[in-house]
């Protein structure tokens, strides 16, 4: 089973409603991790309808204001057409929201235009929000701050409060093989299990490219992994990976000035199988995509 997601029916353009034949409907999870400390993350949303999760995304920065209304996510989490969708920012346990949650309604989902579920090529999308969620961050102006991410790792970072944005990577950056990357989410434990209510993390390294596209390229799920537009991250033995429920969220590596979300959980056959790593949409093809629909959508100036 190839694991992909979900529209929001209002935003976007419109897209053909067939089902989707190659990749079934994806949502994932974290798988072989363990709990993140409270606010840890503090740029994870988690994307609701009604009291249920079904997707992560994660807040940007938007303009030099401490404040923001765009999220980023993957589009398959869309594609399907959602009503009375909400992201809440500054959450932990899902069960026992707190004063440092601040939950607003999701009003537009701009898709790739290009996005193609069925091979889920360009799986982003641009979420806008009702009202501006604000940044409770130590440092005016920076982007993934957290003094806090497991392990604490070189270099350290201010206290990136309760909700605060994660930095956005250079047009066209390219990750190094082996690099150590960093995925959270309320999503399944196992394929089987239910989501979890507890903010999870997991870390996996960046994958080679080559290995990676031959170990989709058999079968009756063949895939095309594009190198400028998606990678892969996990373990060749398994055991450890995103899953079910995680779909959107952030994957996060250090970077000079803050935390830089490098990718986006886009999919995988399964969950943490042997040989089968987490595919995941790279931000920095979409750069430039990204800034676009900041400028058109966001009402932060």
């Amino acid at each position: 089973m190839v694991v992909a997601v979900g529209l929001l029916g209002c935003g976007g353009p419109e897209m053909e409603r067939d089902p989707v034949d190659t990749i079934s409907q994806m949502d994932q999870e974290i798988v072989g991790g363990f709990e993140a400390r409270p606010h840890s993350f503090p740029w994870i949303v988690s994307l609701q309808q009604g009291t249920s999760h079904f997707c992560g995304g994660a807040l940007v920065r938007v303009s030099a204001k401490e404040e923001s209304d765009i999220v980023l996510t993957a589009a398959h989490c869309f594609y399907r057409g959602r009503s009375g969708v909400t992201a809440a920012a500054g959450a932990h346990d899902l069960r026992s929201p707190t004063a440092a949650q601040a939950t607003v309604r999701v009003v537009r989902a701009v898709l790739h235009p290009q996005f193609n579920p069925d091979t889920t090529m360009n799986d982003i999308a641009v979420l806008k929000l009702e009202r501006s969620i604000k940044f409770d961050q130590a440092v005016a102006g920076a982007c993934g701050q957290s003094s806090t991410v497991r392990p604490n790792t070189a270099p350290q970072y201010a206290s990136g409060g309760k909700r605060s944005p994660v930095c956005l990577p250079p047009s066209g950056d390219l990750v190094p093989d082996n690099t150590m990357a960093t995925v959270a989410g309320w999503g399944r434990t196992e394929e089987a299990e239910n989501t979890s209510p507890i903010l999870l993390q997991v870390g996996v390294p960046i994958l080679n490219h080559e290995y990676v596209a031959k170990r989709y390229s058999y079968g009756s799920h063949e895939i095309t992994i594009n190198r400028q537009a998606m990678f892969g991250a996990g373990y060749e033995v398994g055991g450890k990976d995103a899953c079910q429920g995680d779909s959107g969220g952030p994957l996060i590596v250090p970077g000079p000035h803050g935390y830089v979300i490098q990718g986006i959980v886009s999919f995988a056959e399964g969950c943490a199988r042997e040989g089968k790593p987490g595919i995941y949409t790279r931000v920095s093809n979409y750069i430039p995509w990204i800034n676009t629909q900041i400028r058109t959508y966001s009402s932060v100036r």
